[in-house]
């Protein structure tokens, strides 16, 4: 897929937005984490907030030796929010992630979780309060290394201007987009923060940025839009 390439080509960009080029199973890809404890974590806390924000809380934790899903099985969640000082909602995130730890250590915490099949994981996560069908799919493949591929609404928007398709409903974008995909973990983290970041820096809601934008050449609105000028 020709996007990849570009995508390596602007791993500067990438980096700004939060997402580290690096060895296909390392954690770091998420916003630099440094275990896949911290991916959940900040997958939870990142919902309707800035990545900066997210980093600063997480190395607070980090610090405290907090950024372990068992010392926040352990943790009240009052105690938890106080911590979590300029995350929206951090009360309501608070609680969901102590649940969220208390439900996986009681499994056995997450090599007992990484023993199951990727639709029992899956099914595990949308259990849980404050995990929907993309933070499933982003620890999935960010912190328990399964090729799956989460679908943001950057994701639908960038792509839908690429190329002109309009799939359905989520798992339809999933599975298109992982079929058109090399089955492998690097390509597929690769592909959602190149997505990602070009729909936060060019590809704009209101006015994208297309005589900018690193995709330009492949892409069918931008085309359109020099045809206009």
């Amino acid at each position: 897929m020709k996007l990849l390439k570009v995508f390596e080509g602007i791993s500067d960009r990438l980096r700004e937005n939060g997402w580290f080029i690096d060895k296909p199973e390392s954690p770091s890809w998420w916003g630099g984490a440094l275990s896949p404890e911290e991916v959940i974590i900040s997958a939870i806390l990142v919902q309707q907030t800035r990545w900066e924000r997210v980093t600063e809380a997480v190395v607070k934790l980090r610090r405290s030796g907090l950024n372990t899903l068992r010392a926040l099985a352990e943790l009240n969640p009052v105690d938890l929010a106080n911590m979590l000082t300029g995350i929206n909602f951090r009360f309501t995130k608070a609680n969901r992630l102590v649940e969220i730890a208390k439900n996986i250590v009681s499994i056995g915490g997450l090599e007992a979780l990484s023993k199951l099949s990727d639709d029992d994981v899956r099914g595990m996560l949308l259990s849980m309060d404050g995990v929907g069908h993309e933070t499933a799919d982003s620890i999935m493949l960010f912190a328990l290394n399964r090729l799956t591929l989460p679908i943001s609404m950057y994701t639908i928007r960038v792509i839908n201007r690429i190329s002109g398709v309009l799939y359905g409903d989520y798992e339809e974008w999933r599975i298109r987009l992982m079929s058109l995909l090399p089955k492998a973990l690097y390509e597929y983290k690769l592909f959602h923060a190149g997505v990602v970041t070009t729909g936060k820096e060019w590809c704009l809601k209101g006015k994208p940025r297309c005589s900018e934008c690193p995709l330009h050449n492949q892409c069918r609105l931008a085309r359109l839009n020099a045809g206009k000028g």
